[in-house]
């Protein structure tokens, strides 16, 4: 009977140590940084500008970097800033374009894997857009000059975390980015045509790779 207590009591307390050491790392390491790869595909912007070719997809990709701060195993404050790099023609906005979002990441987690809804308010901006700044109406058409804009945005999606060894983290997003637009004033020949203000959903896939400090 000894010789089965002695073994069992022996392995209980190399559990219990062990998941103290593991629960301690777990305090340790709340803070997370990753890089951050993005696509997100604008919806209608195309009709938007030019409403006569009728709707257009547009699908820009970029890189950005995020910080999470874990309170707990399941639930996390998260942000994230990302940068578009890239141009369109025949498009309403021309330029470059950046996010930034904080919100709430919730879910489960377990050794290898976790997985979380997130909810992220937050920005997005655009370099430029033609007709969105000061306008000057003429006998038959309106010019308006080039602006930069900024809109509200919502982040609001799934996250599938993986952890593979140490304290590295394996993420990838997929969601809706909702983008509420102002309202404005396009410049048109013989009449102007105003634009009135609206909300598009925006698909977003990103992958990340971090470290948890």
């Amino acid at each position: 009977m000894r010789e089965i207590i002695f073994p069992g009591v022996l392995l209980i307390v190399c559990l219990a140590f062990g998941y103290n050491i593991a629960i301690a790392q777990v305090d340790q390491h709340k803070s997370e940084v990753s890089g951050v790869i993005t696509h997100i595909t604008l919806t209608d912007f195309q009709s938007r500008l030019f409403p006569t070719l009728g709707v257009g997809n547009n699908g820009v990709a970029g890189l950005g970097g995020r910080f999470t701060y874990n309170f707990n195993e399941q639930l996390a404050l998260d942000s994230e800033l990302n940068f578009f790099p890239e141009n369109h023609l025949l498009n309403e906005e021309f330029a470059q374009k950046m996010q930034g979002f904080v919100g709430i990441k919730a879910g489960i987690r377990k050794k290898r894997v976790g997985v979380f809804a997130k909810a992220r308010p937050g920005v997005m901006w655009f370099g430029e857009f033609p007709s969105r700044g000061s306008c000057s109406t003429g006998p038959t058409f309106t010019v308006c000059n080039v602006a930069h804009e900024t809109d509200f945005a919502m982040d609001v999606g799934g996250v599938v975390e993986f952890y593979p060894a140490g304290r590295l983290v394996i993420r990838a997003d997929a969601g809706d980015t909702i983008i509420r637009y102002k309202s404005r004033l396009v410049a048109t020949f013989p009449t102007t045509i105003s634009v009135p203000a609206e909300t598009k959903n925006n698909f977003q896939i990103s992958l990340g790779f971090g470290w948890r400090f």
